[in-house]
């Protein structure tokens, strides 16, 4: 029988249903017209949110005072702190190294020198007389073929490689001998006085015993600390003294697989000393980028607020328009008083001027431009990507 309650409430049901889904057409409608109105709109939609982010992202007065003491900072660094040196001629740097030995040691006198040069030596157990006033054993090149001429001898021992020699020239002043890039060892004998010989490479070394006799000295013997410290000491002060004179050293490491080659590149400026200066430009330059970074994170609450990736961007604009600014200012500033030396033909200005070359400021900034680039188009992405989805699902949006 048929049921007239039931067949309404199913008729009920299905008027509901419709309206429903007449209603779900309608706001498909409106979206799907809203799509399309974003879709017509996107190229005015992407400059609005464009210009969104460089407001949300410009620099604040304060920021601007951040950003003039950080290029004063960088300026003031280029031209007194971190300026390639005048180097010294090599018997003044050696002088000097002596000087500090002495005021180390004490000064030898005539006697005590006669003495020590009059002793009987011990292969690889030099006595402590030795090791503090012989020369050192690595600069001798009397008695040994291939290594003559200033550059020559410390491009081929590894005692005068900046690096290597803490571990290669300690060790051969602490054994008075001298070790050469093939890794071959030679003992090295001191004059007697009276004959006023100079000290000459003689008889052969062996590398290993050269190290075990230090460490063993080290280790076992009494003044084995004392003489390893001298020998430290001497290694460190001798480096200095070469570093900064005229000849220099060879760049650290090279010499090891290539005497030739770190020859040949020193040729072009490109030796231990002016490594040493663009390796500390580099270093103080990213010094004072931390440091204003530090600072200005810290006034974040008081600097705008806001959303902390974004305040990341104007810390990183900061950054990277003060170090092409100084990085800018130093080459205009070099290039034009060098050629005001070269037109004079006055090569002292030439040089002098190129003295304050920042070239390891140069290589932080090409980093700063590279990274911070980068960051901000990663951060200026995600803002344009989240605004462009709340237009295309917001009603909202003002066309």
């Amino acid at each position: 029988m048929l049921d007239f309650d039931e067949l309404r409430q199913k008729l009920n049901n299905a008027d509901s249903q419709v309206k429903k889904n007449i209603g779900h057409l309608g706001t498909m409608a409106k979206d799907a017209e809203r799509v399309s109105l974003v879709a017509k709109n996107a190229h005015i939609i992407i400059t609005d949110i464009d210009r969104k982010f460089e407001q949300a992202t410009k620099l604040t007065k304060i920021d601007i005072s951040f950003l003039f003491l950080a290029i004063a900072l960088q300026v003031v660094r280029q031209y007194f702190f971190t300026n390639f040196e005048e180097r010294q001629d090599h018997n003044d740097a050696a002088k000097d190294a002596k000087g500090k030995e002495e005021k180390k040691f004490g000064k030898e006198t005539k006697d005590e020198k006669i003495e020590r040069m009059n002793a009987k030596h011990k292969w690889y157990h030099p006595s402590i007389k030795e090791v503090t006033f012989n020369p050192v054993p690595f600069d001798q090149t009397t008695g040994l073929e291939g290594i003559g001429g200033a550059f020559e001898h410390r491009a081929k021992t590894p005692g005068h490689d900046a690096i290597l020699g803490y571990i290669f020239g300690t060790a051969n002043i602490a054994t008075a001998t001298l070790t050469v890039w093939t890794m071959q060892s030679f003992h090295v004998k001191y004059g007697n006085i009276g004959t006023k010989r100079k000290p000459k490479v003689t008889n052969n070394a062996e590398i290993h015993k050269i190290f075990n006799h230090l460490i063993k000295r080290l280790t076992e013997e009494e003044d084995g600390k004392i003489i390893t410290g001298i020998s430290l000491f001497r290694e460190a002060m001798h480096l200095k003294s070469d570093i900064g004179s005229k000849v220099s050293l060879p760049v650290p490491i090279v010499t090891t697989f290539s005497p030739d080659f770190a020859k040949e590149i020193a040729k072009f400026g490109i030796d231990a000393a002016n490594l040493e200066t663009v390796g500390k430009q580099a270093i103080y330059a990213g010094l004072i980028n931390t440091v204003i970074a530090m600072i200005h994170r810290l006034i974040y609450e008081k600097n705008g607020a806001g959303d902390l990736l974004q305040y990341e961007v104007r810390t990183r604009k900061i950054l990277t328009y003060s170090n092409i600014v100084a990085s800018a200012s130093n080459l205009l500033v070099v290039a034009i008083w060098s050629l005001v030396g070269a037109i004079n033909e006055n090569n002292d200005t030439v040089k002098k001027a190129l003295r304050y070359l920042d070239i390891g400021g140069l290589l932080i900034t090409v980093y700063r431009i590279v990274t911070d680039t980068k960051f901000i188009s990663k951060i200026k992405q995600e803002f344009l990507e989240k605004e462009f989805y709340n237009a295309v699902m917001g009603d909202d949006f003002d066309f």
